[in-house]
């Protein structure tokens, strides 16, 4: 009905108008035909039309329902009016665009026949995720298959980013999987468990992300790093015990089959974090007597099953060292001393260097006098620098001598 009731007083408008119109006008050819904005922003939809009078132009919605006449507006809709910044402009204003505002608009003339300009309003809508049965932390068991979901709308369709983060704090997570709502883990492991983040963006800022965290649950495992431990009696000493499990349970040590509790006497013990799963437990036994010899057991459990592992301390005795008998050998040895420089060489007692060497055989005696720098054995001892000096003088005795008896048979 009001469809009808438009078109009818739309004809009525442009048939008056067109009686008392003798100007020829046209809209401008240069006016946009596509207008692009986003939801929630201001739509402006330009209509400019050439005229030497003033005309009446007419807006109608994509549902063909008249607007506005000049600057009246004909619909309870406050978002919307007919701004006129210049002459001859008659743009069509829309503020808070909502997505169902979009589609084709039409700025009419009343000339006849009718002329108008078409004009697309296109709106984005930014991405946005959908409520559904997927939530923000998943629990699973080691080995089974994980489906995580991020469900998210928007105009254009959304490209959906899976990323694995290892902090909260990490700067650039590793992308993981294909692009697309779901991500499928298979045969998961304890090293996939953590925080796993979703981005939607379909190019409308700003972006949006969602973080699941993803909890991976296995039995118990334990590790005793010394399984012999020895230590002296009055002592303080310490077993210690790793457990990796998801979730923690009940963690302690044993005595036989007695558990030992943490404020028993004479024992400590203590539970220090190592990592997301592992714990270590140290039994601190302060004072070690003889009943504290024997087997300890660490035992951990949690819903999904024991483990258990033992370890022996034993009483540690320091060796004694049988007593050594030293004998004493007395090494042969050879004593050279080397001449006095300042000595020195009478005329008829003329010294050499074998009087300065004192040996045991002689072997070592030949030898010690052949290593001096001062002496040359040559075949015999005695033949050095002192040596040579000595038959210098036997010589020159000899000439002298002889040269006194050649004066006796001359004079």
């Amino acid at each position: 009905m009001i469809y009808y009731l438009s078109i009818t007083v739309l004809i009525i408008l442009l048939y008056l108008e067109s009686v008392r119109s003798t100007f020829p006008h046209q809209f401008d050819k240069y006016s946009t035909h596509n207008v692009t904005v986003t939801e929630g922003q201001q739509a402006i939809l330009p209509c400019h039309v050439e005229s030497k009078k003033e005309i009446m132009i007419i807006w109608m919605n994509p549902k063909k329902i008249m607007i506005s006449e000049r600057e009246s507006r004909y619909i309870d809709d406050p978002r919307i009016s007919v701004e006129r910044p210049f002459v001859g402009d008659y743009n069509l204003h829309i503020r808070n665009v909502r997505y169902d505002d979009r589609g084709e608009y039409t700025c009419n003339s009343n000339k006849v026949p009718v002329e108008s300009r078409r004009i697309r309003l296109i709106v984005k809508v930014p991405s946005k995720f959908v409520r559904d049965q997927q939530r923000d932390e998943v629990i699973t068991r080691e080995g089974t298959t994980v489906k995580l979901t991020c469900n998210a709308t928007g105009i254009p369709t959304p490209n959906i980013t899976w990323f694995r983060r290892l902090s909260i704090e990490e700067e650039h997570p590793e992308q993981v999987g294909n692009v697309g709502e779901v991500l499928m883990i298979y045969n998961i492991s304890r090293h996939c468990g953590g925080m796993y983040e979703c981005m939607a963006f379909n190019g409308v800022y700003p972006a949006i992300s969602k973080t699941i965290k993803v909890e991976v649950q296995f039995k118990p495992e334990i590790t005793i790093r010394n399984r012999r431990l020895g230590q002296k009696k009055n002592k303080e000493t310490m077993l210690e015990c790793i457990v990796t499990a998801s979730p923690q349970g009940d963690n302690y040590w044993k005595r036989g089959k007695n558990e030992i509790s943490k404020n028993e006497y004479g024992y400590r013990v203590e539970i220090y974090p190592e990592d997301d799963y592992t714990i270590s437990i140290s039994l601190r036994i302060l004072n070690v007597q003889n009943d504290d010899f024997g087997l300890y057991t660490c035992e951990a459990k949690n819903a999904l099953g024991m483990s258990s592992d033992t370890m022996e301390l034993y009483e540690y005795v320091e060796p004694t060292l049988p007593p050594t008998t030293t004998t004493t050998v007395t090494p042969k040895h050879k004593k050279y001393n080397r001449p006095d420089k300042t000595r020195l060489y009478k005329q008829n007692n003329l010294d050499t260097e074998e009087d300065s060497l004192e040996y045991v055989d002689d072997v070592d005696y030949r030898k010690a006098l052949s290593q001096n720098p001062r002496t040359q054995v040559s075949g015999q001892i005695g033949t050095g620098e002192y040596g040579n000096s000595a038959v210098k003088v036997r010589n020159q005795l000899g000439i002298l001598s002889l040269t006194l008896i050649l004066w006796k048979f001359v004079f």
